[in-house]
């Protein structure tokens, strides 16, 4: 308990020396600082970009394949209760939105409301020609090819479906596309992101080689080495972040409306709890980045002076 509480003091006593030390590097190299700020803003500006386009895209792919319906042909013969239990199964799925079952009778009287004009054709047919059938619209569109093929096997209920299989597999594929795209992005900007603010930091530790050397002679442990060096990077993310949500804020409120009324057709979010959202998950990135580039830059001097 003693040596926790010892422990807890040295934290205590060592935290002000870690912030002073912090932004003495970025003082001292203030030029260096200026460019890893203004490179991280653009990035994560970047960044913060991109998840307002990914969002409207997986929104306008989402939107429009709810709209891709489904529907499901069933059998002359069959049994009214295997037709319930069928509906009742789909009702029950969560990948699907909603379900309509129209029966034979309903068939026709919507022909005849949609088509007045062939509406005496079932006037000479004395049988009703209109199968009865179920109207499918999903909550999850990666669902509907599964669930299409699911159905078609049931061949004592089911007698065809249809869906425009080409269509939905083409938007599929862009959803997967838009996904696969933006992880190389994200990916790609926080690596560009860690290695602007690690060479910056390895600027400031190769500056103070020497008292790096001594500390550690003198038993300075190496969280106690890298302290300043992570905090000044987290400053950096943290500043570069905050100017790059600064611009989103600032350009959402001034273009955003004006596109959204423009556009008003695709599913744009300009409001502000979406911005806020945003911003706020920018700078947690960007501060992330920052500790994680000074933290990597520090750990490989350290490595090479043991």
């Amino acid at each position: 308990m003693k040596d926790r509480g010892d422990m807890k003091v040295a934290n205590l006593r060592a935290f002000p020396y870690v912030l002073k030390s912090a932004f003495w590097s970025i003082w001292s190299n203030l030029e260096g600082t200026i460019y890893a700020v203004l490179t991280t803003a653009v990035m994560l500006l970047m960044f913060g970009g991109f998840l307002v386009v990914n969002d409207t895209l997986e929104r306008m792919i989402d939107a429009m394949g709810r709209r891709t319906n489904m529907v499901v042909y069933l059998n002359d013969n069959a049994l009214p209760s295997d037709t319930a239990d069928l509906v009742g199964e789909l009702e029950n799925d969560v990948s699907v939105g909603e379900v309509v079952f129209i029966s034979r009778d309903d068939a026709a009287v919507k022909f005849r409301n949609t088509l007045d004009e062939l509406a005496e054709i079932l006037d000479v047919i004395e049988n009703n020609p209109f199968p009865a059938s179920i109207e499918i619209r999903m909550n999850d569109p990666e669902a509907i090819l599964v669930l299409a093929d699911e159905l078609r096997s049931r061949t004592n209920i089911v007698e065809e479906v249809l869906i425009r299989d080409d269509v939905v597999s083409r938007l599929l594929y862009i959803s997967q596309l838009v996904r696969f795209a933006g992880g190389v992005l994200i990916v790609s900007i926080g690596l560009v992101t860690i290695f602007v603010i690690q060479n910056t930091i390895r600027l400031a530790v190769f500056s103070r080689r020497d008292e790096i050397e001594i500390m550690k002679l003198i038993g300075a442990t190496d969280w106690f080495v890298r302290g300043p060096f992570v905090v000044e990077g987290a400053i950096i993310g943290l500043l570069g972040s905050a100017i790059a949500s600064a611009v989103l804020i600032i350009g959402f409120a001034r273009v955003g409306p004006r596109i959204e009324s423009v556009i008003s057709f695709l599913p744009i979010q300009t409001g502000a709890a979406f911005v806020s959202n945003v911003s706020v998950f920018t700078i947690v990135v960007g501060v992330l980045l920052g500790a994680a580039g000074s933290y990597l830059s520090v750990h490989r001097h350290l490595a090479s002076i043991e």
